[in-house]
Parts: structure tokens; C-alpha cells; sequence
């Protein structure tokens, strides 16, 4: 099949899990964000040009569904994240799930520096988040981006033998 829809069933996939979160509890993505692990997978595996359209797109939905009054911040910062994280994984190697953890988190730390950054920008409000939260999320994404990377990619290599 095709890259794109694997690409959109992925992006299903992310809207369904943030959905899930929000019936959980308050602030749905405060811990996990499906979004960034799709964009971060996405530009890793193919490169700027790739991580860029992956975070424009992934941004944008997120926006346009679990966002607030003002849309397209989201789908900057992931813009930037996936330019950002494609331009890594061509200039260093990023193969392993360590190394991919590592790359989620370095992700996750900027996407929760350049939301607000952005935001202050555009003089939107955005709440706060304390320092914990952040760096709690930064680490759950990371966590989960290692081992659901690991598992994408054992099966991939498995329909390859």
C-alpha cells in the first residue's frame, strides 16, 4: 500500500488515541501527544521534505479538532519539529529505538517550548504548563515513541524476510 494512506490511517489512529485521552480526563495530549510521534516517525524515515508535509498535515487536524479559537499554531511548530527532526536523521544516525526515543523527546521538548513561543507571537493566551508536566511529557512521548518505533519497525523488517 501506498505511504499516504498509511500515513492517513496513522493520522486516524492519532485522532482516535487523543480522543480516548480526552475521555480519560482533563486536557487531553497533556502526557501524550499521537500527533508528534507521527510527524517525528514520519521525518526520520524520510527526510525533511517528508517530516515538514507530516507536520503540516498532523498539525493541522490537531488544530482543526482538539485545538482552541485560533488554528495553525499546532501546525507550525510540528512543521518546524518535522523539518527539524528529518534534517537530524539525515546527518546523524538515528536508527536505533534509543536514539529515536532520544529524537521524541528532543521533539517533544521543542513543540512545548514553540507552542507558547509561537502563541506569545501571535498574542494568544495559552495556559501555562509547569515545569513537571513538561518534562513528564516530554519523557512519556519519548518512552512511547521508542516503543512503538521498535515495534513498526520489527514488523516492517519482518514482511521484508
Amino acid at each position: 500500500m501506498t505511504r499516504a494512506f498509511w500515513f492517513a490511517l496513522a493520522i486516524l489512529g492519532a485522532v482516535l488515541v487523543q480522543t480516548g485521552l480526552g475521555y480519560l480526563g482533563p486536557g487531553p495530549g497533556l502526557y501524550v501527544d499521537p500527533f508528534l510521534l507521527i510527524v517525528v516517525y514520519a521525518a526520520l524515515a524520510g527526510g525533511e521534505i517528508r517530516g515538514m508535509l507530516a507536520g503540516a498535515a498532523a498539525g493541522w487536524v490537531q488544530d482543526v479538532l482538539f485545538g482552541g479559537r485560533v488554528l495553525g499554531l499546532s501546525a507550525l511548530s510540528k512543521l518546524v519539529i518535522g523539518y527539524a527532526a528529518g534534517a537530524a536523521g539525515r546527518r546523524f544516525l538515528v536508527t536505533t529505538s534509543g536514539a529515536r526515543a532520544l529524537a521524541v523527546l528532543a521533539a517533544a521538548m521543542a513543540d512545548g517550548i514553540l507552542v507558547p513561543w509561537l502563541a506569545s507571537v501571535f498574542a494568544i493566551e495559552v495556559t501555562p504548563v509547569g515545569p513537571l508536566v513538561f518534562v513528564g511529557r516530554a519523557c512519556t512521548n519519548a518512552l512511547l515513541g521508542g516503543l512503538l518505533f521498535a515495534t513498526v519497525e520489527r514488523r516492517l523488517q519482518g514482511r521484508r524476510s
